[in-house]
């Protein structure tokens, strides 16, 4: 006797009982990753870490320390804002060292926290130790992939070591490193956001990339349109 299609169709579609649970429970995760994903949203560390004990030991913020930018942008929770562009005296060196100290201790016991490794970065910067700036924001931005503050003394820190390196090929990857920071730098902070959208230009005109230094200074005036700054961006937008 021939079994009738719709009952072969049925014993056909009979699915043991562990195989379809599997699949279902696959897909309820899968289902859970993507709505993480599509409603959770990227961390933006700003400010220093809340420890008043810590801010009172370092005397952060210091609006008093400077830094020689040599016409780049930068600003840091660890000065209250922009840095003065002045070079640090012998006191200065050693209170900035006492400051630091005091950091990388809080740091071994939060490991995870990424400003207090930005602040270090930032008084690195302060005495000119441009290699261990570098590390100390790298190692921010890989605790915080969107910290604003981070890839921008990143790219800083690498763009000035690119001044004082004489190897024309050293410079120049130095630089496109420096490059690839201030384009991570993302939207979240707008002064960070011009900051990082001036030294790209800039740098973009170190290597012969004028077409998109143009661009690029174009999107700064969007955000910045008017003030000294904006007149210089203003003939590179207009270059192109």
């Amino acid at each position: 006797m021939t079994t009738p299609p719709v009952e072969e169709i049925e014993r056909r579609l009979r699915w043991p009982a562990l195989p379809t649970l599997l699949f279902v429970g696959i897909l309820v995760v899968l289902l859970a990753l993507v709505a993480m994903a599509r409603w959770s949203r990227p961390k933006h560390p700003t400010g220093l870490p809340p420890d008043a004990g810590l801010l009172a030991v370092t005397a952060l913020p210091d609006s008093t320390l400077g830094v020689l930018l040599h016409d780049f942008r930068f600003r840091a929770a660890a000065f209250g804002g922009v840095p003065r562009g002045t070079s640090p005296d012998a006191a200065t060196r050693v209170r900035v060292g006492m400051a630091d100290a005091r950091l990388a201790a809080w740091a071994r016991r939060n490991p995870r926290e990424p400003r207090v490794h930005a602040a270090r970065g930032a008084l690195a910067l302060v005495r000119h130790d441009y290699r261990g700036a570098a590390d100390h924001f790298k190692d921010a931005c890989e605790r915080s992939p969107h910290y604003g503050e981070g890839r921008l003394g990143w790219g800083v820190a690498l763009a000035l070591e690119a001044e004082r390196t004489s190897d024309p090929w050293s410079r120049r990857a130095l630089r496109l490193r420096a490059i690839a920071q201030f384009a991570a730098v993302d939207d979240a902070d707008r002064d960070v956001r011009c900051d990082a959208l001036w030294n790209r230009v800039h740098l973009l005109g170190e290597t012969e990339r004028a077409q998109e230094a143009a661009h690029f200074a174009r999107a700064f005036l969007e955000l910045e349109p008017t003030g000294p700054w904006a007149e210089r961006m203003r003939v590179i937008a207009a270059s192109r």
